[in-house]
């Protein structure tokens, strides 16, 4: 067994504490980065990150929900939010336009509403980072409603998909408003270099080890520490420090 879990049951009480006092303090700014590349935005806290994968070297995914929604019926609906990084196959700068045509296989739209763009870049006319379509598909007799958005950088590709039943959407469209009109890209300087691929290996195992170790201190600034080593630890491949990551982040929900 991973020894990150054997610490778990006497570490509940302190990460609920933590990750109430996270929430109350900073309930709606999050952040995702993978490399050089960060995307920001704000979402109200009900929604929680469920999944973080990543393979240390060309792709990030970050999966967020809500806990169920009611419909008028009593059915209950989740709502998804996605954010894929994804570095290119041929290591090539990525055309935007090319890029959101050919990412559209991810998107189920067949009925395309209307297109959006998002944050202006500066000095250019008529030029966005982010290129969107809002539409909806059917899944049998309901309407399912998608934001389907991309963005590139050099040869970095993002798309972000966000998808709910139409019958319950008036219930975060709110949300899904927050979190477009606060959505940007920006980068930072490149967090680690490495020789070779057991060095990156190497430097995740270190991370996570590092982490545990804080863990173990039951002190929220250690907590805080052990969370931003996991999810460095996370982003450089280590399956299980992605695991453990999302875990701690929703204690208590």
């Amino acid at each position: 067994m991973n020894p990150g879990f054997n610490i778990f049951g006497f570490l509940v009480f302190y990460f609920f504490l933590f990750t109430n006092l996270f929430a109350e303090t900073n309930p709606t700014h999050q952040y995702s980065c993978f490399q050089t590349n960060c995307i920001s935005f704000d979402l109200p806290s009900r929604w929680f990150l469920t999944e973080r994968r990543s393979n240390g070297i060309a792709t990030k995914f970050d999966h967020f929900k809500t806990l169920p929604l009611k419909e008028e019926s009593g059915r209950e609906i989740i709502p998804a939010l996605v954010i894929l990084f994804k570095e290119s196959e041929n290591k090539l700068p990525l055309h935007p336009i090319i890029f959101h045509a050919e990412s559209r296989r991810f998107s189920m739209i067949t009925n395309v509403r209307n297109s959006f763009s998002l944050q202006k870049i500066p000095n250019v006319e008529n030029s966005y980072k982010f290129l969107g379509i809002f539409g909806n598909f059917k899944d049998k007799e309901d309407i399912v409603l998608q934001h389907y958005i991309t963005a590139t950088e050099d040869k970095f590709g993002f798309t972000i998909i966000i998808t709910c039943y139409e019958s319950v959407y008036p219930q975060i469209e709110k949300d899904i408003r927050q979190f477009l009109d606060s959505l940007s890209w920006y980068t930072r300087p490149l967090p680690w270099k490495f020789k070779n691929p057991e060095e990156q290996i190497s430097k995740a195992k270190e991370l996570e080890s590092s982490a545990l170790d804080r863990l173990k201190t039951k002190k929220s600034e250690e907590i805080s520490l052990a969370l931003e080593e996991l999810s460095d630890s996370c982003e450089l491949g280590s399956a299980s420090a992605c695991e453990m990551f999302t875990l701690f982040m929703n204690l208590g929900r």
